[in-house]
């Protein structure tokens, strides 16, 4: 080697040094300002555990949520909530349990919801009224994600359901190879620089929010999504990035009426309200600490908070500052564009009607360190017009022209089937059970558990007459239960192609009362997932009329019954 090429790779190895030195060495920057007033708490949503498809254990990640400095953390496996048991405070972090479910628009986080005995039946519609019914609040998760079917598709879906801002699992995927590569070689030297060096602008994101803003609330949080675990290959699965690092990356400060009081069950209420009313906002903390920065309205003495509606003024002052790193540049932005810009602080007046919000970038970086929910600045008219926009619509009325095919009085051409683990009543007739104190068909059933040898398991009612449905728009039935489930109602129309011996399943999920309810429900809304699926429902080649229960719609080993009364089509 000649004396000129060991100088240049002598030169090299001295930058390379000199380089990983700085990235070791690299801090967060420091921040300076008055703290706002009020209790505020920090913490991360969207973390999957070993329940699902995360690494760790729900204990584990308690232990990193407390050496990251988190209050919160709400754990989110993927269409479950098996880690109800781990809720409440662990480690001295208030550990919440929602869940990530996945639907036919794409993925929604819900949180504030219990474990219910039924099943999300996987269509997104059904989701949101789910989790409106259990009493909880959802977010679109990784609504942007550079992968097509974790796409939110959902956005015209009703109900006001927020959506994620920023999400981990997207962030590294729109990084590419060579941030991600990079990424890796920091990462032993210092966790928080690399993972920073994948964080890409959100700004497709901030788009579609502002688009749902201009319309209706929407709350935006940030998604950790965690997993601590990459799915190299079946057998090879490295733990990383780490949940603690992670965690350390972007987080959700919520202020809060008061502060967390070291009872779970309140202080998670008051958390999970916070987020749902949009009193928060996204930090960047492996940036910077965000826990200083202010979003407010002033009228006077009066403050408005995020997630407030106010109406516009002469004298209404929208700002935003707080503790930042110096040089730092907010932006206040209404309906999405910047009316105001400053460093180390913004503000402007509110003397005109919109959707009032604020970012904050530290210098060097494209990526946003801080993006707040809005303040809503709009007069009692536009305001309860937004509400109405943001409410569950009612349901649609009843037809009023229904032929019946089945009224459930005496004799019944459905039959009880159920497979050799699970048992159910034979006697399909309930003869004084039904809507009108006659006659309905009942599954009175105990689900069994599937095995690896035995993993389908069922109850159902099949009722197996040919009929020609030709010009119906869809049917009409009566719904009771003993308590809440999901039960699937099939439509099978003759398909020669498909394996289910020449028929074609088209499916919809009705959820269960213990009251009377009279459904509709439209073929349009059937679908299939048949993968020799002809693409249409036939109606005139109907070969089934199905209800059916499986581990699809409720948990294995549930046991109760179901009435079914007054079927028939409009």
């Amino acid at each position: 080697m000649t004396r000129w090429r060991r100088w240049a790779l002598l030169g090299l190895a001295s930058l390379v040094l000199v380089y990983a030195v700085r990235v070791a060495l690299w801090r967060p920057y420091a921040v300076t300002g008055d703290a706002p007033a009020g209790p505020r708490a920090v913490g991360v949503v969207h973390v999957h555990t070993a329940l699902s498809d995360g690494g760790g254990t729900p204990e584990e990640v308690a232990r990193a949520a407390r050496a990251a400095g988190l209050q919160f953390v709400v754990l989110t496996d993927h269409n479950t909530l098996d880690a109800k048991p781990f809720e409440g405070y662990r480690d001295g972090v208030l550990v919440i349990v929602g869940t990530e479910i996945s639907t036919t628009a794409g993925h929604l986080v819900a949180v504030g919801v219990p474990d219910p005995l039924y099943r999300f039946s996987g269509d997104a519609a059904d989701a949101l009224d789910d989790v409106r019914a259990l009493g909880g609040s959802a977010y679109a998760a990784h609504p942007l994600s550079p992968r097509d079917d974790f796409r939110w598709t959902g956005w015209d879906l009703p109900g006001p359901w927020g959506m994620e801002l920023v999400n981990g699992d997207s962030q590294w995927r729109a990084a590419g190879w060579g941030r991600l590569l990079r990424t890796a070689a920091l990462y032993p030297l210092n966790a928080r620089y690399a993972l920073l060096g994948s964080v890409t602008p959100p700004r497709e994101t901030l788009g579609r929010w502002d688009a749902l803003l201009a319309e209706r609330h929407v709350t935006g949080i940030a998604g950790a999504d965690a997993h601590n675990r990459v799915a190299l290959s079946k057998r090879f699965a490295p733990r990383f990035p780490s949940y603690e690092s992670v965690f350390a990356l972007a987080r959700n400060h919520v202020a809060l009426d008061a502060p967390l009081s070291g009872e779970a069950a309140a202080d998670t209420r008051a958390v999970l309200d916070a987020l749902r009313r949009g009193r928060a906002y996204v930090g960047l903390d492996a940036l910077a600490d965000a826990s200083g920065f202010a979003f407010e309205a002033v009228d006077g003495s009066r403050r408005v908070a995020m997630g407030d509606v106010v109406a516009p003024s002469a004298a209404l002052r929208v700002r935003a500052g707080g503790r930042m790193p110096a040089g730092t540049r907010v932006v206040v932005l209404r309906d999405g564009k910047e009316v105001a810009e400053g460093t180390g602080a913004a503000e402007t007046a509110a003397d005109v009607a919109g959707v009032y919000r604020a970012e904050a970038y530290v210098p060097g970086w494209d990526v946003p360190w801080v993006l707040s929910n809005p303040i809503e600045v709009f007069d009692a008219p536009a305001s309860a017009a937004r509400e109405a926009r943001a409410a569950w619509p009612a349901p649609p009325p009843m037809p009023a022209a229904v032929e019946t095919l089945d009224a459930f009085e005496g004799r019944t051409p459905f039959e009880a089937a159920f497979d050799t683990s699970s048992t159910q009543n034979k006697d399909v007739i309930d003869p004084s059970a039904g809507a009108d104190g006659g006659g309905a068909a009942r599954i009175a059933f105990k689900m069994g558990v599937p095995t690896d040898g035995h993993p389908d398991v069922f109850d159902a009612l099949v009722d197996g007459t040919k009929r020609d449905l030709t010009g119906k728009q869809g049917l009409v039935l009566s719904l009771k239960a003993d308590g809440v489930y999901r039960i699937w109602i099939q439509v099978r129309d003759a398909n020669p192609a498909s394996k289910d011996e020449g028929t074609e399943w088209w499916f919809a999920s009705l959820r269960t009362s213990t009251e009377w309810q009279r459904v509709a429900v439209p073929f349009a809304r059937l679908r299939s997932i048949n993968p020799a699926t002809d693409g249409r429902l036939d109606l005139d080649e109907v070969r089934a009329l199905v209800f059916v229960l499986d581990k699809g719609s409720v948990k294995p080993g549930t046991a109760g019954a179901i009435w079914i009364d007054d079927l028939g089509t409009y």
